[in-house]
């Protein structure tokens, strides 16, 4: 029976990871798009957007919003599934006493701390520090071994961050083992 379970899981969780891509496609720029995160396997994309309330606040309940585009699949967009957000793209965030903003972190990486919060034309951004200075991260790649891509925890050769700096605009880039 436990056998069986996990065959379904790993079915379930890996399908999409099957076929490898040179080629990525960059998501439509959204009103509260934070970041998106890409990584080996397949063009399918998880998006990140802030879920803002009329009043400019971030909805308390539920800061952040989570999808999938299913570029291999034709382009539309899915929910993540609960084994998804609870142990790989999901977030887990912490309101920021006295203010607005929130402290989160990926649940299946919680060494690199983000900031949800607004820059000074009320877009909402995620804001992190790399290589001693901030950056408002915009996109996310991870590079994962093809030996290990049909297992439940497939080892993350490396990943690589993409950003400005809030200030100046600038680019910035990390890339890192976890």
């Amino acid at each position: 029976m436990i056998r069986h379970l996990s065959i379904l899981l790993f079915l379930y969780l890996f399908a999409f990871e099957t076929t490898a891509q040179e080629n990525y496609p960059t998501p439509p720029d959204g009103l509260n798009r934070l970041f998106y995160i890409q990584r080996t396997g397949n063009t399918n994309t998880i998006v990140y957007d802030a879920n803002v309330t009329e009043k400019k606040d971030f909805q308390g309940d539920k800061p952040i919003n989570i999808y999938w585009i299913r570029y291999a699949d034709g382009g539309g967009t899915a929910g993540l599934s609960y084994l998804q957000r609870t142990f790989a793209y999901g977030v887990k965030c912490e309101k920021v006493a006295g203010s607005n903003d929130y402290d989160f972190h990926l649940v299946s990486y919680s060494k690199k701390k983000l900031r949800l919060t607004f820059d000074s034309k009320g877009k909402p951004y995620a804001l992190l520090e790399v290589n001693g200075k901030k950056m408002a991260l915009q996109k996310v790649f991870v590079k994962i071994d093809k030996g290990t891509t049909f297992t439940l925890t497939p080892k993350v050769e490396y990943v690589e961050l993409y950003g400005k700096d809030p200030g100046t605009g600038a680019a910035l880039y990390e890339k890192f083992k976890p």
